[in-house]
């Protein structure tokens, strides 16, 4: 199932064809028409119109809402007081999947093969393959890492990227983050996987010679709009396996990345594990597990000063599609500071 937050932040099942279901109320739909006389308050239990108090209801929730689907798609089309239940494409704003302002987002850094061995490439002037990498992980050498993101830096599906005054290198990652159902700490890695609800898309804005002129990493990723993140969350079950998804950046309409999760070094057992570690996370708190290759960062070679030329990085007027197969497309322009 893919759960947007639409309008006036209500949840809703985005559809194959563009169109939106109103999930709370066409839950009430169902359940008058099996004779249930407090329709509204079941359906405010089990199908909220809050995606965290939602996604806290977990599988029932989930199954609860397929009814709610079916309903409308059996060609119901108005609640038990003539609620509308089913939006047109484009009729409604799709907001950003953040589940919460206390959502944490964590992102993980230079966790693709792929990437890491093209950004030490660049970086060293010397070429760097997936294997040197993958014997530098089997080494020791490769350690985990990551940062954080602001939740009040996210922004939704078509609205815009504000190119930020501390940069002259703007970049894009496309990344997957898996979304928590449920409270877990010291989770181990092969019971990982039953925490994580759905995934969604998460651009990793990037301010490239921010963390490199003082100002440190933390500053160069974290502005206003820094992290596009959507239009859906596409529940566990549907996805499948996640480490295989394929992964697509345009921009303007060129194709810069092009990989697939199966690139990862670390996948979302280790993550989860690695980060519950005496810190408990709870549902909707995220975790971004890094990119492919295909920036702009690991895409430029350096002059003899470090220095990066612009050409591939981002402008005001720009405009980033991210894509990941399952999910959907992330699609923001870039616009300048006023």
């Amino acid at each position: 199932m893919k759960l947007i937050v639409f309008g006036p932040c209500r949840l809703g099942c985005l559809l194959d064809n563009g169109s939106i279901v109103d999930l709370n109320h066409a839950y009430a739909a169902v359940l008058e028409r099996e004779g249930e006389p407090r329709y509204y308050a079941k359906a405010n239990a089990q199908v909220p119109s809050n995606l965290l108090a939602f996604i806290e209801e977990g599988a029932a929730g989930i199954d609860a809402a397929k009814r709610a689907v079916a309903l409308v798609k059996s060609g119901v089309k108005e609640g038990p007081t003539g609620e509308r239940l089913l939006y047109k494409a484009g009729e409604v704003k799709i907001h950003a999947p953040l589940p919460s302002l206390a959502s944490r987002i964590a992102m993980i850094g230079t966790n693709f093969y792929d990437h890491t061995a093209d950004y030490l490439s660049m970086r060293d002037g010397v070429k760097v393959t997936k294997d040197d990498v993958r014997k530098s992980v089997e080494e020791g050498k490769h350690e985990p890492w990551g940062f954080w993101k602001f939740p009040r830096n996210v922004v939704g599906p078509d609205e815009p990227v504000i190119y930020p005054a501390r940069t002259q290198r703007l970049d894009y990652e496309t990344e997957v983050a898996a979304v928590f159902g449920k409270k877990g700490k010291d989770v181990p890695e092969d019971e990982a996987m039953d925490y994580i609800y759905g995934y969604t898309i998460v651009n990793d804005v990037s301010a490239r010679d921010t963390a490199q002129g003082g100002r440190g990493l933390f500053l160069s990723k974290n502005f206003d709009s820094s992290t596009p993140m959507g239009p859906c969350i596409v529940t566990a079950d549907e996805v499948g396996n996640p480490h295989v998804l394929a992964i697509r950046t345009k921009i303007n309409g060129e194709l810069r990345q092009n990989g697939s999760q199966k690139d990862m070094i670390r996948q979302y057992p280790f993550w989860v594990s690695f980060l519950t570690s005496d810190m408990t996370f709870y549902p909707g708190d995220m975790i971004a597990t890094g990119t492919c290759s295909g920036t702009a960062l690991d895409t430029t070679p350096r002059d003899a000063d470090g220095n990066m030329a612009p050409d591939k990085f981002l402008k005001p007027g720009d405009v980033i599609e991210s894509w990941v197969e399952k999910i959907g497309t992330l699609r923001n322009p870039v616009i300048a500071k006023k």
